[in-house]
């Protein structure tokens, strides 16, 4: 098991893609804390978790205020006596146009999407570097590399998440600490169901991928689990695309000619 006896933190792990983190987790043999505000989610997800893998621990904390942040970070601590991984996936879409986003969407997006990462993280390094070793895995996106339209606040949260996973590789690399972020596509998880419930939203977005179809949560998990072990142990300041090739078919589904037989129809 690949991550036996570690302890690993999840953040927004009650359904989407922290849940399927923190499952895949608990079946490496991670002793795992789950991280949400949705204390029935969060309540099922460890109760799912501890099934598969040594009892989990559940803790209810918004991350996107600062003293909750401590106070689950404290709590891992105390209950678990170590944190040797932390995963940064709680998030949220607060979506519309820039010139008449809220300015309070802007700041609820930034203060759980980024803001939090950079406060959990600290709080684990402060464990992590007397010990010298730790891994950080943030759950970025393909929308931190390329902009993301109506999204409001999002691309430039991820886009900060990428560079804030840089710099922690480049400033923690020497105490042992790893950090590497995942950059999922189109996945199709209960948050994005309403949307792919539309024939002609999933149709499009399937077509815009490589590899011809949406990706799911457990894709993405199956990469984080393999940053947070030890199969990693030389890989750090890496962004991990999970997106079937999306970002490298910018032209893929454009209207126009194809090449067909060497010839341009």
């Amino acid at each position: 098991m690949r991550l036996a006896d570690r302890v690993v933190l999840v953040t927004g792990a009650g359904r989407g893609i922290g849940r399927a983190i923190a499952l895949a987790c608990a079946r490496e043999g991670a002793r795992v804390v789950l991280n949400d505000v949705d204390e029935a989610a969060l309540a099922a997800a460890t109760a799912e978790a501890s099934a598969l893998g040594p009892p989990a621990l559940a803790v209810r904390a918004d991350v996107a205020a600062p003293p909750e942040i401590a106070r689950l970070v404290d709590t891992t601590l105390r209950a678990r006596g170590a944190l040797d991984v932390l995963v940064n996936n709680a998030m949220r879409i607060v979506p519309g146009p820039l010139e008449t986003l809220p300015l309070e969407a802007w700041e609820a997006t930034v203060n759980l999407g980024l803001r939090a990462p950079f406060l959990l993280a600290q709080a684990a390094a402060r464990h992590m570097i007397p010990r010298r070793a730790g891994s950080i895995v943030n759950i970025a996106s393909v929308a931190g590399l390329f902009p993301y339209n109506l999204a409001g606040a999002y691309s430039v949260v991820k886009a900060g998440l990428i560079m804030l996973t840089k710099l922690q590789a480049l400033e923690w690399g020497p105490y042992g600490i790893r950090a590497n972020a995942v950059a999922p596509g189109f996945i199709r998880t209960p948050g994005t169901e309403a949307m792919y419930a539309d024939p002609a939203v999933h149709e499009g977005r399937r077509r815009a991928v490589p590899l011809g179809r949406v990706g799911t949560a457990e894709e993405v998990a199956d990469v984080a689990v393999f940053l947070a072990s030890d199969d990693a142990r030389y890989v750090t300041g890496s962004v991990v695309l999970v997106d079937g090739g999306q970002a490298v078919a910018p032209y893929l589904g454009v209207p126009g000619r194809r090449f067909s037989g060497g010839r341009i129809d």
